[in-house]
């Protein structure tokens, strides 16, 4: 396993952009920032354009306008043949085909939804807003409210789709911090609490791996965590994952390879300092090991939201 440099983005820097992998190129578009200088995060431009990159050409190409109005932190899922934006600072949507590269705007989103995650079921989105459940249909295009989760209403929650179900867990609203979860059965239109999680509260983000859903680190209240536990929705059953080899962090980038979780970068509790460091994880023995360094690669605080 190594690091290679990848070609420089056409784009403006920025954060909480929205981001998918089609098979083929890493597609971001919107997002904000202030170029290479700090500034708030409320202050901050909003941007309404983006760009793909292709791994197999380290290349990028510059995406077609988009009717959408600038925005950061919009939802964002590939359902295989589109990249489906909505939400972020505004209730609006588009999807955006990459062969023709071309946008076309989609029906306006469900009333009373807040900031947005979403799962694509291969049919559907699934969208969690808040402590709302919707799902959008790209064929008829319309939204409809799902049945009241048995949660309390929160956002940054971490989502993921099993084949069956939707698992919905953590997550925060103001300063309270949520260590529960439920999962929701689009096929009954029903809602089931999870199993207790043997994690504290915290904000953090999740793989599904086929089999287990994997959380580790993230935060809670101004405390970094460097825990982690794996859901096996089958069995209703959790189990603690071996201990990293990495710091407590929150705001790290994670992907799920097919095989292994990757974690790298990230901040320590305070935010004043960041890591340049990762490690990989096999839910299959458990254990865990380090990546290599990055070389010239920045430490980093990864947004999504």
């Amino acid at each position: 396993m190594s690091w290679r440099a990848a070609a420089s983005s056409p784009l403006t820097p920025r954060v909480s952009a929205s981001v998918v992998w089609t098979g083929a190129e890493l597609i971001v578009w919107g997002g904000r920032g202030c170029g290479e200088q700090r500034c708030d995060d409320a202050a901050a431009p909003r941007y309404d354009d983006g760009a793909a990159y292709s791994p197999s050409t380290d290349s990028w190409r510059r995406l077609a306008p988009s009717p959408l109005s600038a925005r950061s932190g919009a939802a964002a899922v590939w359902t295989g043949g589109e990249m489906l934006v909505f939400g972020g600072d505004e209730a609006s949507g588009a999807a955006y085909d990459p062969v023709v590269d071309r946008w076309r705007p989609l029906a306006p989103v469900a009333a009373g939804l807040g900031s947005m995650q979403a799962v694509w079921t291969g049919k559907v989105v699934l969208v969690w807003g808040g402590g709302i459940m919707a799902t959008y249909d790209p064929v008829l295009d319309n939204w409809r409210r799902l049945a009241e989760a048995p949660l309390a209403a929160r956002t940054d929650v971490v989502i993921a789709w099993t084949g069956r179900e939707v698992v919905v867990w953590g997550g925060s609203a103001g300063t309270t911090y949520y260590g529960d979860g439920a999962a929701y059965d689009p096929a009954t239109d029903r809602w089931r609490m999870l199993a207790p999680s043997p994690l504290a509260p915290r904000v953090v983000r999740g793989s599904w791996t086929g089999r287990e859903l994997l959380i580790w680190g993230g935060e809670s209240a101004e405390d970094a965590r460097g825990d982690g536990a794996a859901y096996d929705p089958a069995a209703d059953r959790w189990r603690p994952m071996a201990t990293a080899p990495l710091g407590p962090r929150r705001g790290f980038a994670v992907t799920w390879t097919g095989k292994e979780l990757l974690v790298w970068g990230g901040a320590g509790a305070t935010g004043t300092f960041f890591f340049g460091d990762g490690a990989v994880y096999d839910p299959a023995a458990d254990s865990w090991r380090p990546l290599p360094l990055a070389g010239t690669l920045h430490p980093f605080l990864f947004l999504d939201r």
